[in-house]
């Protein structure tokens, strides 16, 4: 026999809770209740402690202080009316999927007839699978039948076969330029951990140098000597990247340091340094470095030695112009792009319509290059801002030059506190130069591929011209054009129940200033609805609209600005469901952190870890 029990405390979430006697582990109350089972006697008074969810706290029996979570009303996500938020887990295995994808589409006929072969061929599939979960939950999330997951496989197989298609160009300029930044940083923070780790075990090994047997004194010192010359050769290698590989720079490298060691640090200083504290050594080892490579520095700019070395500010400025340069001509052909396809599109719309194919190539085209920009614009500001950066680091370098020919001009016999501060800050600064070098040839081995994809891309791209473009059109005449599938001025006539406030233009820079994010990466919302997809840049310094979220809206013209104030919430769910037809705007869009298309996720679909993923600002 069983007893319920029906305390309000005790249930939880439309269940009651059962109780057997056999499984209470109270001796004195089980055989109360076995023997009085037929009685209505109250069982005997006994304090309970109060039942606790197992399903709250999976460590009850580890936490003294029960976890208070705020009460804060949680964000407006208006995207959830449109596109449920996916978990995180695949409805099979994502490996399974992505290889069934890969099979399907190399036996494919189209397959052999392809020009180039994709890179990141996985992640592209991957995303293709995802597009289909996302766009047909309920057919492909909960359970999916065998028809149905052959039917996905191939469809995101035949899209992979596309050759001449903007829109799936995209997605390929997303992964590839998300994932070479990734792969960039992160070769470049393992060559700095080896470099770390190297420079710790030398010094640990230098830490470590004693003297065990007294008839051994000097020979220790020696010793000790050269594995300090060891620790500020593997430091110079970081400086001069590029002389250490050169033939017979290695010999006269280590020959120029054991001068300069021999200048600032005499042989003899070594018999009295190894019994200094294992803390002091390890700051005068770092002070050393610094010096030594001041010495360097200086001997270079007065041409005393340094045949092989190549000062890191040289090549710098030298690799930084290259990049700029690359950089500033592809966004000069990009806009030139976008601004010929932009007046045809606003040419021929209203003949053609919005969902003829002629214009819609031209919104795919238009899509791809600002895609593009969006990627080149903050390298380019990055690369601004680091050369500033070296310039005023090189020009503090200057200084401590002419201080330093001051100051041995006037002397023949130079005390050592007078340079040594002179030449430890010239040498810091043109570490912190070599620094930034390495970080300067991570972006390059990163932007490469970006920019031969700009200006390159894989598909037959439009005339960039108003007559070759007006030429294209002819061409298209004969194509039907599909009728719009809503009608696209519903939003005159409405007015939702959402809220938005107009920011006017004179208040415009100091919202800015406290809030730097505008929504949609800057785009208008209204006419990428209304125009079913066609990119618009937006003009902040109109004037704002602010929703009840707190987000920012700008807006191409004031007809749009109307529209949207007017009804904020509608133009915003539309702007999901446009998106949820056209994957490729997730991060067109900057939408990708939003939880209805996290699923899309460019890290996310190449397994990129969130804290090793890294942006392009």
């Amino acid at each position: 026999m069983q007893i319920e029990e029906v305390n309000p405390e005790q249930r939880v979430e439309g269940f009651v809770r059962t109780f057997d006697p056999a499984d209470w582990r109270d001796p004195e109350l089980n055989l109360y209740l076995t023997l009085t089972r037929a009685t209505d006697a109250a069982p005997p008074e006994k304090e309970k402690p109060p039942w606790i969810n197992p399903y709250d706290d999976p460590y009850p029996l580890y936490r003294k202080v029960p976890k208070e979570r705020p009460k804060t009303p949680p964000p407006i996500k208006l995207q959830h009316q449109v596109v449920e938020a996916l978990p995180s887990k695949d409805p099979r295995p994502i490996k399974t999927m992505v290889r069934d994808v890969l099979r399907t589409f190399r036996e494919h006929p189209q397959y052999m007839k392809m020009g180039h072969v994709r890179e990141y061929q996985e992640a592209l599939a991957c995303f293709q699978l995802r597009c289909a979960v996302v766009q047909w939950p309920d057919k492909h999330v909960p359970k999916m039948s065998e028809a149905e997951y052959a039917a996905m496989v191939e469809l995101a197989a035949k899209h992979l076969t596309l050759v001449d298609c903007p829109a799936q160009e995209t997605v390929q300029l997303q992964i590839t330029t998300q994932a070479a930044f990734h792969f960039a940083m992160k070769e470049l923070d393992r060559d700095n951990n080896e470099r770390r780790a190297e420079l710790d075990s030398m010094v640990k090994s230098i830490i470590d140098t004693k003297v065990i047997d007294i008839r051994k004194y000097y020979e220790t010192a020696e010793v000790l000597r050269e594995r300090v010359l060891y620790y500020l050769f593997l430091y110079n290698k970081f400086v001069d990247p590029l002389s250490s590989t050169t033939d017979g720079a290695v010999k006269e490298i280590k020959a120029e340091l054991e001068v300069a060691l021999e200048s600032v640090f005499p042989r003899k200083g070594f018999l009295y340094w190894m019994d200094l504290p294992p803390g002091e050594k390890e700051v005068q080892l770092q002070e050393l470095a610094e010096v030594v490579t001041g010495v360097r520095v200086f001997n270079k700019y007065e041409g005393k030695g340094g045949h092989y070395f190549q000062l890191p500010h040289e090549v710098y400025e030298q690799d930084a112009l290259d990049l700029g340069q690359q950089i500033h001509d592809t966004l000069e052909k990009i806009n030139e792009k976008i601004h010929a396809y932009s007046l045809c599109i606003t040419k021929y719309h209203q003949d053609m319509g919005v969902y003829h194919t002629f214009i819609k190539r031209l919104r795919d085209e238009i899509a791809f290059n600002f895609q593009a920009g969006l990627y080149l614009e903050p390298i380019h500001k990055y690369l601004w801002i680091k050369q500033e950066a070296v310039s005023d680091m090189l020009e503090a370098g200057h200084q401590h030059l002419d201080r330093l020919l001051e100051i041995i001009g006037s002397y023949e016999v130079v005390p050592s506190d007078m340079v040594f501060p002179e030449l430890r800050a010239l040498g810091a600064i043109h570490i912190a130069i070599a620094q930034e070098f390495r970080y300067l040839q991570a972006r390059i081995k990163a932007a490469t591929p970006l920019l031969e994809m700009a200006n390159s891309p894989f598909y037959r791209e439009s005339p960039h011209t108003e007559k070759r473009l007006d030429a294209k059109q002819k061409n298209f005449l004969f194509l039907p054009c599909d009728p719009p599938k809503e009608d696209i001025y519903r939003y005159e006539v409405t007015r939702d129940e959402c809220k938005a406030a107009f920011i006017k233009p004179d208040k415009v820079d100091e919202v800015l200033s406290k809030q730097p994010q505008i929504e949609y990466n800057g785009f208008c919302p209204v006419c990428f609805v209304r125009n079913n997809g066609i990119l618009w840049k937006g003009d902040p310094y109109m004037g704002l609209v602010q929703t009840a979220d707190k987000k920012l809206y700008c807006f191409g013209d004031e007809d749009s600005q109307t529209r949207f104030l007017k009804a904020p919430c509608k133009y915003i769910v539309d702007v999901a469901k446009l998106v949820l037809q056209m994957p490729q705007h997730v991060h067109l869009l900057n939408l990708q952190g939003t939880p209805a298309f996290l699923y899309l996720s460019i890290p996310k679909v190449c397994f990129l870890s969130p804290t090793e993923s890294y942006v392009l600002t």
